[in-house]
């Protein structure tokens, strides 16, 4: 696979963010295959483009909310390093939407493991959660998911939406503290811990992996 030209950048609300990663989108359905890194001005939840703010946000006041051009659950930010990525589909025949997404994926697994960290796959692991209704990205754990090994922590929050010539992945990754209570945000949320890596390592390391291919 061909690499990623890399974009990194700062904080920006949720709006703008959303609307950078939906040009992405649209640059790679006509044929370049292009990543951003960024972060949030502040505490944002971003919705999947099929959840609804009513159904699954306790308090719409607590943080301003976005939704995604991708689907998946609800991802609160500000304390993440977001990373979307989208590349055109080598053909009209290739939109395997779970092999998509483990390519894409499987990135962040190497950049994870390159930087010292553990990481796999839900499905290698006996993390995986079944039947779990929650509006909580963090809170379910897929086979796709990206997860500490040893104590089931889920790194990667990600999220894809595919077209007829490309695809889109919008992946969240803690590297602090929440901006606000989660609990205020959405019910039985997941309280997880950021990675034990530096933002600026775990920068270069991802973007070395989009990169290099």
């Amino acid at each position: 696979m061909t690499g990623y030209s890399v974009q990194s950048e700062g904080k920006c609300d949720g709006h703008t963010n959303m609307a950078r990663d939906a040009e992405l989108l649209e640059r790679a359905e006509g044929g370049k295959s292009m990543a951003r890194m960024y972060e949030w001005d502040g505490p944002w939840v971003s919705l999947g483009r099929f959840q609804d703010p009513h159904r699954d946000l306790i308090d719409m006041t607590i943080a301003p909310w976005v939704t995604r051009p991708t689907g998946g659950k609800a991802v609160l930010h500000g304390h993440d390093l977001t990373v979307s990525l989208a590349r055109p589909l080598v053909s009209a025949a290739s939109r395997d939407l779970k092999g998509e997404y483990r390519s894409l994926i499987g990135t962040f697994v190497r950049a994870l493991n390159e930087l010292g960290l553990k990481a796999a796959l839900g499905e290698e692991t006996r993390f995986v959660t079944r039947g779990l209704k929650t509006p909580d990205c963090f809170r379910n754990i897929s086979p796709n998911d990206v997860i500490d090994p040893d104590t089931g922590r889920k790194l990667i929050g990600c999220a894809l939406r595919m077209t007829r010539n490309a695809v889109l992945a919008q992946c969240s990754i803690p590297i602090g503290t929440p901006l606000c209570d989660p609990a205020q945000v959405y019910a039985h949320p997941h309280i997880g811990l950021p990675l034990d890596v530096g933002g600026p390592a775990l920068r270069d390391g991802i973007a070395y992996s989009l990169e290099t291919g």
